[in-house]
């Protein structure tokens, strides 16, 4: 009888914690959503690895239109303008985007409902309960991951918004990696169409557009796309090949670059492979890292193989161990090239 009780007690507290979970995720979507149709302004802080930038940050939604405008207010003037999902940059002459910090999309758009019942099998979400961020009442949600092949979220919001105020990525021991947090926010009826434009002289700077095209993380039959040059033996779980583009080479190279981006669901890693050249100078080799972002280069026969992401050193490393050519370089210069990506 005592043990019939003790299994009819193990299955509501497992029934129990299973719609606790819910409920996290579903806080989840709404935070994400609301980054997207709420109207807000304010003032954030980016920290990194040895970087503290400030930004003044403004977002509208009207009439199903996202407009929002990020603008650094240290260092060298640089300025992200978003209509919907086209993006411009507007930087100094030489700089150039590697990636959209400091906007809070580059998470929340991976945490759809659909999205983040992939991720259970890859994270639990633990409530981290309240605190006060920019003066206003949070709530605290982690996204831990269940092994060592990902870092970890945590997603403050705004009680009474679900607008989130502060995203931290965390290591394995609980560290801070980066983070982005409001120090000043407010909420006004409607922003002016003035304050999305860039009052930056542009004549001097350089004006970079991105049309932003959601990723597709539908299960893949296989893990090697048709005409791509390189597969993978193995693979960190839940990571599987998304996307696929063919690119020339920087510096008007001969050749070309493919470029394979491998996700989770939520952390992703970029895979660049190119035919290197036998006169070529001294290429990147071994592992590096700054911060959060790892990466891994390596010689694979005539390839050389670039693995770049926000995830731990035992990902990139299996990744860069495990990858091999599909073509000899001959047969290469005869396979069809792969279609590139065109963004409308």
């Amino acid at each position: 009888m005592r043990q019939l009780l003790f299994c009819a007690a193990a299955f509501g507290f497992a029934a129990a914690n299973e719609v606790f979970a819910d409920e996290l995720s579903a806080n989840l979507t709404r935070a994400a959503d609301a980054a997207r149709t709420v109207t807000y302004e304010g003032v954030a802080v980016y920290r990194g690895a040895d970087q503290f930038e400030v930004f003044k940050v403004q977002h509208r939604f009207l009439n199903g239109s996202e407009r929002e405008r990020i603008s650094n207010m240290t260092g060298d003037p640089v300025q992200l303008l978003r209509t919907d999902d086209r993006v411009i940059w507007v930087l100094p002459k030489g700089r150039t985007v590697m990636r959209e910090r400091p906007t809070l999309k580059g998470v929340l758009t991976q945490m759809t409902a659909e999205r983040l019942a992939q991720l259970a099998s890859w994270y639990r979400f633990v409530d981290e309960g309240g605190d006060r961020i920019a003066n206003r009442s949070c709530v605290g949600i982690l996204v831990a991951p269940r092994d060592a092949y990902r870092f970890g979220y945590e997603v403050w919001y705004d009680k009474a918004t679900h607008i989130p105020l502060k995203i931290s990525m965390v290591g394995p021991q609980g560290e801070m990696l980066e983070q982005l947090m409001f120090t000043e926010v407010s909420f006004p009826q409607t922003i002016a169409d003035a304050a999305f434009d860039t009052e930056i002289d542009t004549s001097k700077f350089s004006l970079v557009t991105n049309n932003e095209k959601p990723l597709n993380l539908a299960p893949a039959a296989d893990e090697k796309p048709e005409n791509s040059q390189v597969s993978f033996g193995r693979l960190p779980p839940g990571f599987r090949v998304i996307s696929h583009e063919q690119k020339p080479l920087p510096n008007d190279q001969p050749g070309q670059m493919e470029h394979l981006l491998l996700s989770d669901g939520l952390a992703s890693v970029s895979v660049f492979s190119a035919i290197h050249p036998p006169h070529a100078d001294k290429t990147f080799s071994g592992i590096s890292h700054v911060g959060s972002v790892q990466a891994y280069g390596r010689m694979v026969g005539d390839y050389h193989i670039t693995i770049v992401g926000e995830v731990p050193s035992a990902t990139i490393r299996m990744i860069g161990d495990n990858v091999s050519p599909v073509f000899t370089p001959d047969a290469a210069d005869a396979a069809p090239a792969a279609p590139a990506i065109h963004h409308p």
